[in-house]
């Protein structure tokens, strides 16, 4: 089912008909929602999650862009990170403000996702957008992998103007740094604070976005959020 859903996403990426939204959301709110379901899923795998203090990062907190495919591109990612790693390994996220157009009025951001997993060579790094690519050729079995989700994250970041760089070493662990920029709104949200964005992964506020997930979907976060929520103003 993962598969099937992975292709239909990447034809309609290809095709041009998927929508990414331009319109306003707290970036800060997303990202501490991320880290939420991405703890979970981290920690049924027993892997352990940390993310640096990250809360001077976000000076412009309210931007414009599509929240739910910045929160799919991340997910994806994540989600890899935790499939390719190792027993007991860890996973680092942090955020930074990259730069700041005051004439264009826009924002970047740099986040940077780092693993213990078992690593990728230079020389697959090459390959490593193109749809269907893996490795090694029992992955899909062996890790459940569909070889499509870091194609998805590719185009997704290049519709939003953005960059993606990887680098690897075998057994020793991969690192990817995404940058995307966002128009900074002119005010302030009060409702954008109050989207929930660790809902079902498949579908938002009445939208449907698809994760590169091989995990169960999660239907249903009836989990108390104190006792898995990461704080995003520290390390856990």
């Amino acid at each position: 089912l993962s598969l099937v859903n992975d292709v239909l996403e990447m034809s309609k990426l290809e095709d041009g008909v998927v929508p990414v939204e331009h319109e306003v959301f707290n970036i800060q709110k997303l990202a501490g929602d991320i880290l939420v379901v991405a703890g979970i899923r981290a920690a049924e795998h027993s892997i352990i999650l940390k993310h640096e203090e990250c809360t001077e990062s976000f000076e412009y907190p309210y931007v414009y862009g599509s929240p739910l495919r910045v929160r799919q591109i991340f997910l994806n990612i994540i989600n890899n990170a935790i499939k390719y790693n190792k027993p007991g390994g860890n996973i680092m996220c942090s955020i930074v403000r990259d730069s700041v157009d005051e004439a264009a009025h826009t924002v970047s951001y740099k986040c940077v996702i780092t693993d213990t997993g078992i690593g990728m060579s230079e020389e697959y790094l090459e390959h490593i957008f193109e749809p269907f690519s893996q490795e090694k050729s029992g992955a899909r079995t062996v890790y459940r992998g569909t070889g499509l989700g870091m194609s998805i994250v590719k185009t997704l970041v290049d519709q939003m103007n953005g960059t993606i760089e990887v680098k690897s070493e075998v057994n020793i662990g991969t690192s990817v740094t995404v940058t995307i920029p966002f128009d900074i709104a002119d005010s302030a949200c009060a409702e954008c604070d109050d989207i929930d964005y660790t809902a079902d992964v498949t579908e938002i506020n009445g939208r449907s976005v698809q994760d590169d997930t091989d995990y169960d979907v999660i239907t249903s976060m009836n989990i108390n959020a104190s006792n898995v929520q990461p704080d995003i103003s520290g390390m856990n």
